[in-house]
């Protein structure tokens, strides 16, 4: 993988992680010093702290993120994420677009701004949620993104399939998470979030399993 040349081609998502710097040196000064810095379910400010936290820490972690999610094909010992770069890149991207809008968002609340923290949450996380399944079914075998359970792991038939079926299900669930954000009892719902979150990781998990010892016997 010639990182040199990914940069090149997406050369916009370094300006857009860029951006959160640049908007909060010009916003620095005007930032109250105590800022909400985490919400519960219903989208409540419940913590605060040190305005450094919504105005850099937060951009930093997205900045990372794209650049940990950038160089993992080159350090990948057997290089086998290599065969992967359309997937990993979209999943890079989405992710680091999301992680802006986390930024934006509490950026606005620091401001004391009006904004709806569950419904955001819930799109954003549906939404990168469907996007990713999109792509699930054209990952290939490796150590670092993916259904990786010691089944899949082991048995290359496993991974295809239980990748297929996952990324069925997590298209579904990530719509389904999209639309609960305009339900209103359910916008603000932890319950919700946690709860789909673990569905679309246990089901694929025990679907290897089962899939595992399936194939095994029939061996």
């Amino acid at each position: 993988m010639d990182i040199k040349n990914t940069l090149k081609k997406e050369w916009y998502m370094i300006v857009l992680l860029s951006a959160p710097f640049i908007a909060s040196f010009i916003l620095w000064e005007k930032m109250p010093d105590i800022v909400p810095v985490h919400f519960n379910a219903a989208g409540e400010a419940d913590d605060f702290g040190p305005k450094w936290i919504n105005a850099f820490l937060i951009p930093g972690i997205a900045f990372a993120t794209y650049l940990f999610l950038l160089v993992i094909p080159a350090i990948d010992p057997k290089k086998r994420i290599e065969n992967t770069q359309k997937p990993i890149a979209a999943i890079r991207i989405v992710i680091s677009l999301f992680l802006i809008g986390v930024y934006a968002l509490v950026m606005m609340k620091s401001f004391d701004l009006e904004a709806d923290v569950g419904q955001f949450v819930l799109v954003s996380i549906g939404i990168l949620i469907a996007i990713t399944g999109n792509y699930m079914n054209s990952i290939k075998p490796n150590y670092f993104i993916g259904i990786r359970t010691p089944w899949t792991l082991e048995n290359p038939d496993v991974w295809k399939k239980t990748h297929r079926f996952a990324s069925k299900l997590w298209i579904i669930g990530g719509v389904l998470m999209t639309i609960s954000a305009f339900i209103p009892f359910l916008k603000g719902s932890l319950f919700v979030i946690v709860g789909a979150v673990l569905i679309l990781a246990v089901i694929p998990f025990i679907y290897s399993y089962r899939l595992f010892n399936k194939l095994k016997n029939f061996n």
